[in-house]
């Protein structure tokens, strides 16, 4: 049964949240403030999690920054003052969605059911790549191809640079991956999220800018000569630069 996380200081949004979601048959954790959620994430490991903006003590976009370090959880934020800037600031920080209060509780649990997709088809997305694996020769030990100065070994799902590994999460890898075997071709964002995502999304697409923008600081600090690049007015493409 998926777990999802809520987290809001009105107790009437979170007794409502909790009791919609519950007829769907999630097992719920409800917070009131954001004090034990990172170490309840990092203990329970939610399937989703809704998290509030503007709450007393550490806020929801503290939070987000916090998660993003260690986990990749759909996340999908509300805010009652339902302002632009909040949902840039969320969208930039890596949350997945986004709702401005008030809103309907049967859209926020769609929304819900359209992230849980998400991890399902991640998940059988990996086990056909292991059952694949096994039934061919794995690549020795080391087996990488070459962009640029930057080495991607498909076996192990590893990046490096100089030998120096660059520590990616999974949705990183994914989208250099894909687009280091598309050399200089560019993609849309929604190209892109149909290919790396592997599920037909439903929020915000604006959710490859923020890996994008972690990507290229990942690469920018290990001097990688492989690149993303804006394609403007259209989406992103990988390029080799000399430095």
């Amino acid at each position: 049964m998926p777990r999802i996380f809520v987290v809001d200081d009105d107790p009437f949004i979170l007794q409502l949240i909790t009791g919609y979601l519950k007829k769907e048959q999630y097992e719920v954790n409800s917070f009131p403030h954001g004090g034990e959620l990172i170490g309840e994430v990092r203990s329970k490991k939610p399937d989703c999690l809704i998290l509030d903006i503007m709450m007393p003590g550490v806020d929801g976009l503290t939070l987000l920054t916090e998660l993003r370090t260690f986990t990749e959880i759909p996340i999908i934020m509300v805010s009652a003052r339902g302002e632009e800037i909040d949902r840039l600031n969320g969208l930039e920080l890596g949350c997945n969605d986004f709702l401005s209060k008030p809103f309907n509780p049967r859209e926020l649990v769609a929304r819900v059911k359209s992230m849980l997709r998400l991890i399902n088809s991640s998940r059988l997305s990996a086990a056909g790549n292991e059952a694949r694996e096994a039934e061919q020769d794995l690549p020795k030990e080391g087996a990488y191809f070459s962009v640029g100065n930057v080495q991607i070994s498909e076996a192990f799902r590893r990046v490096d640079v100089r030998g120096q590994e660059i520590g990616l999460t999974g949705r990183e890898y994914e989208l250099l991956l894909f687009l280091s075997q598309h050399l200089d071709r560019p993609f849309s964002r929604e190209q892109l999220i149909q290919q790396v995502w592997n599920y037909d999304f439903y929020g915000e697409v604006r959710v490859v800018d923020d890996l994008v923008k972690r990507l290229r600081k990942k690469l920018l600090q290990v001097q990688a000569t492989l690149s993303i690049d804006t394609v403007w007015g259209f989406g992103y493409k990988a390029a080799v630069h000399v430095r």
